[in-house]
């Protein structure tokens, strides 16, 4: 399906319109107008910016101004003189020269101008009384208004004598003229440096496009789409699952197969977030291949009961390592087969050691029956019964799953046939449990500890296998531990004992411990393995298991 709207997808490139330009064009396109789009905003909130700091540091300038005219010992003196003292109509001049304010008009408290750029108005009343009245309570104000000089931005403040008496008020401001020229002249450089901008985004925008189609070996971006539509479309025709991260776990390619495989597993729903794959699944599947370097072949992996042989590469740019890709292939139901093939042949192994010692004590009872040894009849029938009942009775106590028992005691027929004696440790306990499909499982595991428990002591004089076999509710965890009198595993061989496919018995061995560190794994459980030359080995497994009694 997906292949299909893939070459969908091929063909509508041809009817976008973008795929009619070239790379070239395209990009200098592109660029220009993210460029002018850029410049346009950081205009328009430059513009913004400069039109409110003007502003404010008009206000501040003719505020500052007017204090300063309100301090000057001079008009403090003569504001209240009558008719007006030219000595300060000569300082408002200084004042205006040397700040470049437009106006510094000083009134006493009948608002009476002592000063103005105008002279020929100093002696009447300012042009708005109204205004000016309110700083005659001694507060300051910024006002708005038309005057003499025409529209402007003004500033009064009060003068106080040596008393603290209020004698005047101090009126400085901008008519509007100056303060657009102000505000053009803060503008300019603005726009002068935009401009250039704009010039620096056309060259770079041609650069640019020289240099991406450089990098892009010439290919247009509908030959580009095309190649990654054709790589997907080869990727999802793969029938081995496919997945490719990067080492902080970010997923850089996954084709249909490996979904389906999640689908199949019931792990898709939390194998990957926001692109990035679990960790439980990235340690599972990559293990420590980032750390070691090393790739992975032919590794068999179990995900919620389902095998897979992966084999994961990693992928190198520039000589160093960029990602991993991981193939896997299903062999659940190989293996599942594998396993049924396993079981069903050390079931027969039990039926026939069993047959042979049944066999053997018939034909006992039926010779002593033709010498007519009936007393030796009847007690041999005796022991055998109470040999029976031992046996049975021992494991049966111990073991209340009859499924394991009826298996511990086809395995102990088996080996007593071989001439090595099983033993149930006498702490061992297995409640009447279900245990669903772990119980095959845990016969699985049972059944090759045992059995190669039996090949390291058949060259040893005391042929001993120990089987430790307890589920501890409290700690909710099943402890399976096989011992032998073996003669043990050289301290060289221990770490390669669980690759698959290795063994120091010969060839097409070495899948039984492979198998059981597939299942451990599988149940987030452990195992360990103490050996010790001439003195035999042990193997302990734990696996979590909850079990609650449904009659509680």
């Amino acid at each position: 399906m997906k292949s299909r709207k893939n070459r969908r997808d091929l063909n509508d490139i041809k009817d976008n319109w973008l795929s009619r330009l070239s790379l070239k064009k395209m990009t200098t396109l592109l660029v220009l107008l993210s460029v002018l789009a850029s410049l346009i905003a950081s205009a328009i909130l430059l513009d913004n910016y400069v039109l409110e700091r003007e502003h404010r540091a008009v206000k501040n300038k003719i505020a500052n101004v007017a204090r300063m005219v309100a301090k000057d010992i001079r008009v403090i003196n003569k504001v209240e003189d009558s008719p007006a003292d030219p000595t300060i109509q000569d300082y408002a001049n200084e004042v205006m020269d040397a700040t470049g304010v437009s106006f510094v008009v000083v009134l006493d408290n009948n608002l009476i101008r002592k000063s103005h750029p105008d002279e020929s108005v100093i002696g009447g009343t300012f042009s708005n009384v109204k205004d000016a009245s309110k700083s005659l309570n001694g507060s300051e104000h910024y006002s708005r208004h038309i005057g003499i000089l025409g529209e402007g931005t003004r500033f009064f403040t009060p003068i106080w004598n040596e008393e603290g008496e209020q004698i005047g008020i101090v009126c400085v401001g901008y008519v509007q003229q100056t303060i657009n020229d102000e505000l053009w002249n803060a503008r300019k450089n603005l726009y002068i440096g935009l401009g250039c901008g704009l010039l620096v985004g056309i060259i770079g925008a041609l650069y640019l496009a020289r240099y991406l189609k450089k990098v892009l070996l010439g290919l247009e971006p509908k030959q580009i789409v095309a190649h990654m539509k054709e790589k997907e479309i080869i990727i999802d025709s793969v029938n081995e699952a496919i997945i490719a991260v990067s080492p902080e776990r970010k997923v850089l390619l996954e084709n249909v197969n490996f979904n389906n495989l999640l689908n199949k597993t019931e792990a898709a729903s939390h194998a990957i977030h926001d692109g990035y794959l679990s960790e439980k699944i990235f340690s599972l599947i990559f293990d420590n291949v980032f750390e070691t370097e090393k790739p992975i072949a032919n590794r068999v992996m179990v995900i919620n009961h389902f095998e897979f042989i992966v084999n994961v590469q990693l992928v190198y740019i520039d000589k160093n390592i960029y990602g991993a890709v991981a193939t896997l292939y299903d062999q659940s139901e190989l293996q599942h087969l594998i396993r049924e093939l396993s079981g069903t042949e050390q079931y027969i192994d039990s039926l026939r050691a069993q047959n042979h010692k049944f066999m053997n004590q018939l034909h006992t009872i039926l010779g002593l029956i033709e010498l007519e040894k009936y007393a030796d009849v009847h007690h041999f029938v005796r022991v055998l019964n109470h040999n029976y009942h031992r046996e049975i009775g021992f494991v049966t106590d111990k073991i209340k799953s009859s499924a394991i028992a009826g298996f511990l005691l086809g395995k102990t027929s088996e080996l007593e046939e071989q001439g090595v004696t099983l033993t149930i440790d006498e702490d061992s306990h297995f409640p009447a449990i279900k245990i669903g499909e772990m119980l095959h499982d845990l016969l699985l595991s049972m059944g090759i500890l045992i059995d190669n428990a039996k090949e390291a002591v058949q060259n040893s004089s005391k042929k001993h296998v120990t089987l430790f076999l307890k589920y501890d509710a409290d700690e909710g965890v099943i402890m399976i531990e096989v011992q032998d009198t073996g003669s043990g595993i050289e301290e060289h061989v221990l770490p390669k004992i669980f690759e698959r496919g290795y063994s120091t018995k010969g060839e097409n061995r070495g899948y039984g411990l492979d198998a059981i560190q597939s299942i451990v794994t599988h149940y987030d459980g452990l195992i360990d393995v103490q050996s010790k030359l001439g003195k035999g080995s042990s193997f302990r497994i734990e696996v979590p298991f909850k079990w609650r009694n449904e009659d509680d």
